[in-house]
């Protein structure tokens, strides 16, 4: 797992070397409508199917642990149901919303 925070517009050739160093990308936005995620896809030619949006709009900061949970709710999702509960156990998504 990597991560990397980007503070500006346009992109530099760090962010496309990030997206092309790593199978998927999840995208962490603030905002209702995957601004940021648009922006990479319009500008810099990212396939969409690459990136994955995290997003919060509830009106308050984003925390670790609804970004830890929508993660995983993102990548259970892919799993085969009575493998991810076996394996992973029942996660407390009860923080989560759509």
């Amino acid at each position: 797992m990597d991560a990397m925070r980007v503070k500006a517009f346009p992109f530099n050739a760090e962010v496309q070397q990030f997206i092309d160093e790593h199978q998927r990308v999840f995208v962490v936005e603030q905002n209702r409508d995957a601004q940021f995620k648009s922006l990479l896809v319009n500008e810099m030619g990212v396939n969409p199917a690459k990136l994955t949006s995290i997003l919060n709009y509830d009106g308050f900061p984003i925390t670790a642990d609804v970004i830890r949970q929508k993660i995983f709710q993102s990548l259970v999702g892919k799993l085969n149901p009575a493998f991810a509960e076996h394996e992973l156990g029942e996660p407390n998504l009860s923080e989560v919303s759509e």
